[in-house]
This record gives C-alpha cells, structure tokens and sequence, in this order.
C-alpha cells in the first residue's frame, strides 16, 4: 500500500512479457492455433517489422476501421431495402 492507501502492485520484472511471448509460453500452444498456423510463422511475421512500423501499420488499420464504423452509423450511407 501507498502513503495514501492505494494497493500498488509490482510485478518481477523476469514475469513481464508481450503477448506473443505468453502465447508461446503456455503448453500445447500449437493444438490452439488455426490450422496451417504455427509458432514459427507467427515468430516470423513478428521479426517482419519494427516495432515502429508495427506501431504506425496498427494506427492506419484502426483509422480504416473507426472510418468504416462512421460511415455506416451515418444515415446518409445506409442502404434501402
């Protein structure tokens, strides 16, 4: 607890990790993942792109979708039956 009664929690920082390092740590990961997926494809998109790239392809996709999500709430795109 903090001086002003907050629960703080601390994680090790040898427990951190990203997703796709969790998703590689649990057992059998592989019967998980779609058929024709692997962990080393996986591993290989990942190494495919910096981080930065990744970071500004993310944004572009998410502008694409909220774009999408706007034009069909907008009455003026809905289609007639």
């Amino acid at each position: 607890m903090d001086p002003k009664g907050r629960i703080r929690k601390r994680y090790p920082y040898q427990d951190v990790m990203t997703p796709f390092e969790k998703l590689k740590s649990l057992p059998d990961v592989e019967k998980h993942l779609r058929p024709g997926i692997t962990i080393a494809s996986l591993e290989e998109q990942a190494r495919a792109m910096n981080d930065l790239d990744a970071a500004v392809a993310l944004k572009r996709a998410r502008a694409r979708l909220f774009e999408l999500i706007d034009r069909e709430a907008d009455p003026r795109h809905r289609r007639s039956a």
